[in-house]
């Protein structure tokens, strides 16, 4: 059996590499997720660094896959790539196969997650207003802004 070309070895160590950087991520989404759920604000403001310093690590990779393709002549789009992995021993298509597996679980992951983050600033908005309403009608002071002090006039009054 030949020798895997250049290409395919450099690409293959590559994509192993940010297998691992995607499986943490998916990790961090799916802790993210948890935290949404139990409302932990303090434990998520933590978790979203390192969710941006892993986004930032998967970004690299792609950028570093796609440069070392290009400079062996395989055209870096996702239909080129798709193509070039086609041509390649099996191991490395299984291995991007479990790439683009988890990728599409990350996918899912974020999607729910904007889902529940919606759903929080909904309810926040809710008992915003619920709030504000329960505090009695504006008030405002004699240059016309909005107070809440005593003292103040109420709107629409004279």
């Amino acid at each position: 059996m030949a020798n895997p070309p250049v290409a395919t070895i450099q690409f293959n160590a590559q994509l192993a590499e940010s297998l691992g950087q995607l499986d943490h991520f998916v990790r961090l989404l799916e802790r993210e997720q948890e935290l949404l759920k139990q409302v932990e604000v303090e434990a998520l403001l933590d978790l979203v660094e390192q969710k941006t310093a892993a986004m930032r690590q998967l970004q690299a990779g792609e950028n570093t896959r796609a440069q070392t393709l290009s400079r062996h002549g395989v055209d870096a789009s996702p239909k080129g790539i798709a193509a070039w992995i086609a041509a390649q021993p099996e191991s490395v298509r299984n291995l991007w196969q479990r790439y683009l597996t988890l990728a599409q679980r990350a996918q899912q992951l974020n999607a729910e997650n904007g889902i529940l983050i919606q759903t929080h600033m909904r309810h926040n908005q809710q008992a915003l207003t619920v709030l504000m309403a329960a505090s009695g009608p504006a008030l405002y002071d004699a240059d016309g802004l909005t107070s809440s002090k005593p003292g103040g006039r109420l709107f629409g009054s004279v």
